[in-house]
């Protein structure tokens, strides 16, 4: 089942300086990056620098509802301007009119950090412990159409407080900006956690930020617990690593099809864009794609993350199943919006989502 990524309001917290079961270490490895983006006055959420001359990564929401100041740690206070954003990891990249002093600034996660186990949450002046599930999920852009891959985090926290926090691997990186969380109506005590596969066309979809749904449901985790997403590290590293170059974004590798899960395995190709790579190579509506680059594909939720992980300009194998025949392909990553050899590539994963019209 697929989850649509979803904006959330954002409720900033007052709890100056609370900790919930946090080691003071890695509070003290990471404060000194953190700063509170605020419009006159109002606390609006966190923000963290990424580099030492100023530039600093923020939800995008909390950006969109008029931040003017980002003010640090020490207390310094400093108008910023935005510079770009990411709607893959719905981070905005700021930065200080004038170069911050006192400041620390963040890497972003890898694989050893990222994708499992305890973190910290971050809100203004309050750090929580949370835990990154392993469960991955499907986001979608509802503009761009892209889908990313998403994870599940877990902390004891009102919903309506968690919107916009930011989250930290125990190394002090950045693994990415909790932007849902569902909405928890009741719990059933044994019952335990539900996984992806309990997302059906039965739970409540919420409209939040009138245009993105997040589908909800109930009886999920303990009293007390809620369960938010956020893109994956490989996600927000992608984002960082783009917003620190000259263009200041960060590249997508694309194939151009449109695909929907095959009952057999792998997924199937319903469309393909014109002049994309797919194309380009040879790949035929009909085809199954069973592997991308050495990795299997049972699924979309397979082909989501592997296409994410695909490196604009370089060629990989990929395997289908056309009719009988096991195939494969060498295929030459596009990137979108791209001019090669005189063809404008502006190919977009498509994917069915056949619960939401």
């Amino acid at each position: 089942m697929l989850l649509l990524a979803a904006k959330i309001g954002l409720l900033a917290s007052v709890n100056v300086g609370q900790t919930t079961n946090v080691n003071g270490a890695i509070v003290m490895k990471i404060h000194n990056s953190i700063g509170v983006l605020t419009r006159r006055g109002e606390i609006l959420g966190p923000a963290v620098f990424i580099s030492a001359d100023g530039y600093a990564v923020a939800n995008s929401l909390i950006v969109q509802k008029g931040a003017t100041d980002l003010i640090t740690e020490a207390g310094l206070d400093y108008k910023i301007k935005v510079e770009a954003t990411d709607s893959s990891s719905q981070l905005t990249l700021l930065k200080t009119t004038t170069r911050p002093a006192g400041i620390t600034f963040v890497q972003a996660a890898d694989r050893t950090d990222g994708e499992k186990g305890t973190v910290i949450a971050v809100l203004p002046k309050q750090y929580m412990r949370a835990e990154l599930t392993g469960t991955e999920k499907i986001g979608i852009d509802q503009k761009s159409k892209r889908t990313f891959p998403i994870q599940e985090v877990r902390v004891e926290q009102n919903a309506l407080q968690m919107g916009g926090a930011l989250l930290f691997s125990y190394n002090g990186r950045l693994i990415g900006g909790l932007f849902a969380a569902l909405a928890q109506e009741q719990s059933v005590q044994g019952q335990g956690a539900r996984n992806s596969a309990d997302f059906s066309q039965k739970s409540q979809q919420l409209p939040l930020n009138g245009s993105q749904y997040l589908n909800s449901t109930r009886n999920v985790g303990p009293q007390g617990m809620i369960v938010g997403y956020t893109p994956t590290w490989e996600v927000t590293s992608k984002a960082i690593a783009g917003f620190l170059t000259p263009s200041k974004k960060a590249q997508y590798g694309l194939l151009g099809v449109f695909i929907v899960d095959n009952q057999f395995g792998g997924v199937e190709i319903k469309s393909i864009t014109k002049d994309s790579s797919a194309e380009a190579a040879g790949l035929e509506v009909g085809d199954v794609i069973r592997e991308i680059n050495g990795t299997k594909i049972r699924n979309q939720v397979d082909f989501s993350r592997a296409t994410y992980r695909m490196i604009p300009g370089t060629t990989i194998p990929i395997q289908v199943r056309r009719k009988v025949e096991l195939l494969t392909f060498s295929v030459t990553i596009g990137i979108q919006h791209a001019v090669v050899d005189g063809h404008q590539i502006s190919s977009t994963e498509r994917f069915d989502f056949p619960e939401i019209r």
